[in-house]
């Protein structure tokens, strides 16, 4: 019994590494709308349209303030502040617009249109993403690791 124990044990640490290495992929979720990290930065002035401040969820350090802003060109991105915060230990988390700040998987296998992707973020600080329309139909901005399958943190729109 204490040798099966003991291959457990280190069977369970040597698969933690896997299961931490990324948050891209989850085989147990739905396959979610491909993100990427914005390039694109708002043109001209900019006006705030909605705020939040991110609560954490699940244990996780997010924390932070947002800003949905519109540019010169119409276009609407999501602003993080110089306060943003995460925890980065899966490599990258994912942001998307949402109808609810419940577990994105959950929502998505219930109504795939009831959350958007907008992007990847793997750093802490201010950082801007592009919304590909349709900011009207989400009402919070949630932070959400793949890979673990659990909100890091969300942010109801005001």
């Amino acid at each position: 019994m204490k040798n099966r124990t003991s291959l457990l044990l280190l069977a369970t640490l040597l698969a933690a590494p896997a299961l931490l290495a990324s948050c891209s992929d989850n085989e147990n979720e739905p396959a979610p709308q491909s993100p990427t990290t914005s390039t694109v930065t708002p043109n001209g002035n900019v006006s705030t349209l909605k705020t939040g401040t991110i609560t954490p969820q699940n244990g996780t350090p997010t924390t932070g303030m947002l800003t949905i802003v519109r540019d010169a060109n119409n276009r609407e991105f999501v602003q993080l502040a110089d306060d943003f915060k995460s925890d980065f230990h899966t490599g990258t988390v994912t942001i998307y617009l949402a109808k609810a700040t419940t577990n994105i998987g959950v929502q998505r296998r219930a109504d795939a249109g009831s959350v958007k992707v907008v992007g990847l973020v793997n750093k802490n600080g201010k950082q801007v993403f592009l919304i590909d329309r349709g900011l009207e139909a989400f009402s919070t901005v949630v932070f959400y690791c793949e890979t673990a399958a659990i909100n890091f943190g969300a942010a109801p729109l005001q």
